[in-house]
C-alpha cells in the first residue's frame, strides 16, 4: 500500500550522494489488477536538491508498473492487453469485460490505454513480422488508407519544413521520439505541456518498416512537395477524368453524408441516394468539381491519415 522508490543515492551525482526522505505524491493511487482494483495506494518520490533530479517508484520486480504515480498497472493485465491486441481485440473491450466480470468500475479507459503504452515503450521488442509467402522482401507492396487512424488537421496549421530539408527522414529517430512522448505522459498532467510532444510535420513524420525489410533507416517524405504543387487552370473540355475509385467511395457512403456533400459543393441535395450519386458523378467530369469532392471525401485539404501497407500476394 506504500510504494517508495528503492534508490537511496543519486545516480546522477558523482560519489554516494544521499537522496531525501520519501516525499508523498498521493494517497489515492490505484493498482489495476486482473482481478479488480486496489485503491488508496500511497506513492512517494525521493529527490536530490543540488542536481534537481527526482526518483519515483518503478520496480517491475514487484510485478507493478507505475504509469503516473496515480495509476499503477499490474504486469499481468499489461501482458493480457498485449495478447488481446495481437488477437485483434481492442483495449477498451478488454477493460469493459473486466469491469463486468469484477463488478467494479475501472479508471478511464483512455488512461489505462496510455498506461499500457507506457509499459510497452519501456520494453525491448524484436520485430520479426514478415509475409508468410514472400518473407521480408515482397515484390509488390500495396498502399491503402487506414481509416481507423485518422485525425483531422488543417494543412495551414502544419509548419513548412526547414529550407535545407531534402525530403529525407530518419525513421529510427522519429520512432524513438514517439517513445519519448509516450513515456512523457507519465510525468506531466497534460500532454500539451510535455516537452516531448510530437506535432504533425512534413520534415519529421515517418512510417515504420521492419529492419530486415528496409535497406537503410532513412526514408522519403515528399508530402510537402505534393501538397504545394501549383494547380494550373485547365479548360473543362480538355480534362479526361478516368478515376473510378472516388465515385465508388461516394456510392458506398450513406445517404445523409452524400446529401451533406452535395450541399457543401452547392449542388441540389434533393432526391434519393442514387439521384445524388448520379448528380455528383456527372458534375465530377470537371476538374474543379472533382477536386472539391475529392477534398471532402478523402480529406486531401488537410486530413492526416495513417497508411496501411500490405503484400500484394496477401
Amino acid at each position: 500500500m506504500h510504494l517508495i522508490p528503492y534508490e537511496t543515492f543519486c545516480a546522477q551525482c558523482p560519489g554516494k550522494v544521499p537522496l531525501s526522505d520519501p516525499i508523498p505524491i498521493t494517497h489515492k493511487g490505484k493498482i489495476i489488477m486482473f482481478s479488480g482494483i486496489v485503491t488508496d495506494v500511497s506513492t512517494y518520490y525521493r529527490r536530490r536538491g543540488l542536481c534537481d533530479s527526482f526518483f519515483r517508484y518503478q520496480e517491475w520486480k514487484d510485478g507493478l508498473h507505475n504509469f503516473d504515480d496515480h495509476i499503477i498497472m499490474s504486469i499481468h493485465p499489461c501482458l493480457f492487453l498485449r495478447n488481446s491486441i495481437q488477437s485483434h481485440t481492442a483495449v477498451e473491450r478488454v477493460i469493459s469485460s473486466l469491469e463486468k466480470t469484477n463488478e467494479v468500475p475501472y479508471p478511464s479507459h483512455n488512461a489505462i490505454l496510455h498506461a499500457y503504452l507506457h509499459f510497452e515503450a519501456l520494453m525491448c521488442h524484436d520485430y520479426n513480422f514478415s509475409c508468410a509467402h514472400c518473407g521480408h522482401h515482397p515484390p509488390i507492396v500495396i498502399m491503402d488508407l487506414h481509416k481507423k487512424g485518422v485525425f483531422k488537421m488543417a494543412a495551414s496549421d502544419v509548419k513548412e519544413p526547414p529550407p535545407d530539408f531534402k525530403g529525407e527522414v530518419d525513421m529510427e529517430d522519429y520512432w524513438k521520439s514517439v517513445e519519448r512522448e509516450i513515456l512523457g505522459r507519465g510525468f506531466v498532467k497534460c500532454n500539451r505541456d510535455s516537452p516531448f510532444v510530437i506535432l504533425p510535420s512534413y520534415h519529421q513524420w515517418a512510417p515504420w518498416i521492419g529492419p530486415q525489410t528496409r535497406a537503410i533507416h532513412i526514408v522519403a517524405n515528399t508530402e510537402y512537395a505534393k501538397v504545394h504543387v501549383s494547380n494550373k487552370s485547365q479548360d473543362e473540355s480538355d480534362i479526361d477524368i478516368t478515376e473510378e475509385r472516388l465515385p465508388n467511395e461516394v456510392m458506398n457512403s450513406k445517404v445523409n453524408p452524400i446529401r451533406k456533400l452535395c450541399k457543401q459543393c452547392k449542388f441540389d441535395s434533393k432526391g434519393s441516394k442514387m439521384d445524388l450519386v448520379l448528380r455528383l458523378r456527372a458534375k465530377m467530369q470537371t476538374r474543379s468539381t472533382y477536386d472539391k469532392v475529392f477534398q471532402k471525401v478523402w480529406g486531401a485539404s488537410g486530413e492526416w491519415r495513417f497508411v496501411n501497407m500490405s503484400c500484394f500476394w496477401c
